[in-house]
Protein backbone atom coordinates (compact mmCIF):
# COMPACT_ATOMS: atom_id res chain seq x y z
CA UNK A 1 0.00 0.00 0.00
CA UNK A 2 1.18 3.52 -0.87
CA UNK A 3 1.70 5.67 2.16
CA UNK A 4 -0.85 9.36 1.97
CA UNK A 5 0.36 12.39 4.30
CA UNK A 6 -2.55 14.04 5.93
CA UNK A 7 -0.59 17.30 5.85
CA UNK A 8 -0.78 20.52 3.66
CA UNK A 9 0.76 20.79 0.63
CA UNK A 10 4.22 22.39 1.26
CA UNK A 11 4.02 26.61 0.76
CA UNK A 12 7.13 26.44 -1.91
CA UNK A 13 4.96 23.66 -4.10
CA UNK A 14 1.54 25.50 -4.19
CA UNK A 15 3.25 28.34 -5.19
CA UNK A 16 5.13 26.87 -8.57
CA UNK A 17 1.66 24.86 -8.88
CA UNK A 18 -0.54 28.72 -8.75
CA UNK A 19 1.92 29.98 -11.56
CA UNK A 20 2.14 27.34 -13.95
CA UNK A 21 -1.65 27.18 -13.49
CA UNK A 22 -1.66 31.47 -14.30
CA UNK A 23 0.66 31.36 -17.00
CA UNK A 24 -1.45 27.96 -18.64
CA UNK A 25 -4.79 30.17 -18.25
CA UNK A 26 -2.58 33.07 -19.45
CA UNK A 27 -1.27 31.55 -22.65
CA UNK A 28 -5.13 30.17 -23.62
CA UNK A 29 -6.29 33.26 -22.82
CA UNK A 30 -3.78 35.01 -25.09
CA UNK A 31 -4.45 31.93 -27.63
CA UNK A 32 -8.07 32.52 -27.95
CA UNK A 33 -8.34 35.93 -29.02
CA UNK A 34 -7.30 37.25 -31.82
CA UNK A 35 -3.93 39.06 -32.71
CA UNK A 36 -3.79 42.49 -33.44
CA UNK A 37 -2.18 42.36 -37.11
CA UNK A 38 -5.35 40.31 -37.45
CA UNK A 39 -7.78 42.95 -36.23
CA UNK A 40 -6.02 45.38 -38.43
CA UNK A 41 -6.32 43.89 -41.21
CA UNK A 42 -9.95 42.95 -41.10
CA UNK A 43 -10.48 46.50 -40.36
CA UNK A 44 -8.69 47.48 -43.35
CA UNK A 45 -10.09 45.48 -45.27
CA UNK A 46 -13.92 47.05 -44.03
CA UNK A 47 -12.70 50.21 -44.62
CA UNK A 48 -11.63 49.40 -48.37
CA UNK A 49 -15.09 47.96 -48.77
CA UNK A 50 -16.85 51.53 -47.96
CA UNK A 51 -14.53 53.18 -50.84
CA UNK A 52 -17.00 53.86 -53.79
CA UNK A 53 -17.39 51.81 -56.39
CA UNK A 54 -16.75 54.96 -58.74
CA UNK A 55 -13.06 54.63 -57.54
CA UNK A 56 -12.12 50.84 -58.49
CA UNK A 57 -8.57 51.53 -59.45
CA UNK A 58 -7.03 52.24 -56.12
CA UNK A 59 -9.88 50.83 -54.12
CA UNK A 60 -9.19 47.48 -55.63
CA UNK A 61 -5.24 48.05 -55.01
CA UNK A 62 -6.66 47.96 -51.10
CA UNK A 63 -8.59 45.53 -51.35
CA UNK A 64 -6.33 42.94 -52.48
CA UNK A 65 -3.63 44.50 -50.11
CA UNK A 66 -5.98 44.29 -47.20
CA UNK A 67 -7.14 40.47 -48.21
CA UNK A 68 -3.17 39.27 -48.63
CA UNK A 69 -2.80 40.56 -44.98
CA UNK A 70 -6.06 38.86 -43.66
CA UNK A 71 -4.53 35.44 -45.22
CA UNK A 72 -0.79 36.03 -44.14
CA UNK A 73 -2.55 36.81 -40.37
CA UNK A 74 -4.46 33.40 -40.78
CA UNK A 75 -1.56 31.35 -42.27
CA UNK A 76 0.74 33.20 -39.25
CA UNK A 77 -1.86 31.81 -36.89
CA UNK A 78 -2.19 28.75 -38.06
CA UNK A 79 1.72 28.50 -37.69
CA UNK A 80 1.90 29.46 -34.14
CA UNK A 81 -1.03 26.39 -33.45
CA UNK A 82 1.48 24.33 -35.06
CA UNK A 83 -0.98 23.55 -38.58
CA UNK A 84 -3.59 22.33 -36.52
CA UNK A 85 -6.90 23.21 -37.56
CA UNK A 86 -7.80 26.82 -36.23
CA UNK A 87 -11.00 25.47 -34.56
CA UNK A 88 -9.10 23.77 -32.07
CA UNK A 89 -8.43 26.89 -30.54
CA UNK A 90 -9.62 27.59 -27.05
CA UNK A 91 -13.09 28.79 -27.41
CA UNK A 92 -13.70 32.53 -25.33
CA UNK A 93 -16.26 32.21 -23.60
CA UNK A 94 -17.77 36.46 -24.29
CA UNK A 95 -19.52 38.40 -22.09
CA UNK A 96 -22.45 41.09 -22.99
CA UNK A 97 -20.01 43.46 -23.64
CA UNK A 98 -17.87 41.94 -25.78
CA UNK A 99 -20.51 40.27 -28.23
CA UNK A 100 -22.24 43.96 -28.21
CA UNK A 101 -18.79 45.22 -29.75
CA UNK A 102 -17.97 42.38 -31.76
CA UNK A 103 -21.34 43.10 -33.32
CA UNK A 104 -21.17 46.54 -33.76
CA UNK A 105 -18.07 46.03 -35.86
CA UNK A 106 -19.71 43.28 -37.83
CA UNK A 107 -22.82 46.19 -38.60
CA UNK A 108 -20.25 49.15 -39.50
CA UNK A 109 -17.84 46.67 -41.37
CA UNK A 110 -20.18 44.48 -43.37
CA UNK A 111 -23.25 46.21 -43.92
CA UNK A 112 -23.10 50.31 -43.11
CA UNK A 113 -19.56 50.49 -44.63
CA UNK A 114 -20.24 49.21 -48.31
CA UNK A 115 -23.88 48.94 -48.42
CA UNK A 116 -24.81 52.75 -46.87
CA UNK A 117 -22.04 54.20 -47.15
CA UNK A 118 -20.16 53.31 -50.49
CA UNK A 119 -21.76 55.52 -52.89
CA UNK A 120 -21.21 56.35 -56.93
CA UNK A 121 -22.23 59.85 -55.93
CA UNK A 122 -19.46 60.52 -53.26
CA UNK A 123 -16.23 62.15 -54.23
CA UNK A 124 -12.92 60.96 -53.82
CA UNK A 125 -11.80 62.32 -50.61
CA UNK A 126 -15.48 61.66 -48.90
CA UNK A 127 -14.99 58.41 -49.90
CA UNK A 128 -11.74 57.49 -48.64
CA UNK A 129 -12.76 58.94 -45.85
CA UNK A 130 -15.72 56.94 -45.34
CA UNK A 131 -13.27 54.11 -45.81
CA UNK A 132 -10.63 55.16 -42.86
CA UNK A 133 -13.95 55.71 -40.71
CA UNK A 134 -15.10 52.27 -40.99
CA UNK A 135 -11.48 51.04 -40.64
CA UNK A 136 -11.17 53.20 -37.21
CA UNK A 137 -14.48 51.88 -35.97
CA UNK A 138 -13.91 48.47 -36.35
CA UNK A 139 -10.24 48.78 -35.33
CA UNK A 140 -11.99 50.16 -31.99
CA UNK A 141 -14.49 47.87 -31.64
CA UNK A 142 -12.53 44.72 -31.69
CA UNK A 143 -9.74 46.38 -29.86
CA UNK A 144 -12.01 47.02 -27.07
CA UNK A 145 -13.79 43.64 -27.36
CA UNK A 146 -10.15 42.09 -26.60
CA UNK A 147 -8.91 44.31 -24.24
CA UNK A 148 -12.20 43.71 -22.03
CA UNK A 149 -12.03 40.23 -22.63
CA UNK A 150 -8.83 40.06 -21.00
CA UNK A 151 -9.14 42.02 -18.19
CA UNK A 152 -12.36 39.86 -17.60
CA UNK A 153 -10.20 36.78 -17.62
CA UNK A 154 -7.07 38.16 -15.25
CA UNK A 155 -9.78 38.81 -13.00
CA UNK A 156 -10.32 35.41 -12.35
CA UNK A 157 -7.40 35.11 -10.71
CA UNK A 158 -7.83 37.82 -8.10
CA UNK A 159 -11.11 36.09 -6.47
Amino acid sequence: MENQSSGSVARDAAQAQLRAARQAHDASVRRAIAPAGFILALSVFCGAQTIAPAYKGPGNVVSIIAVVWVLAELLKMSAHNQWRPLRSWPKPRWGVIEVTLISVAVVVGGAIGPHLLASHSNAAPASWGAGAAVTVVVAVCLFAAKASYRRRASRAWQR
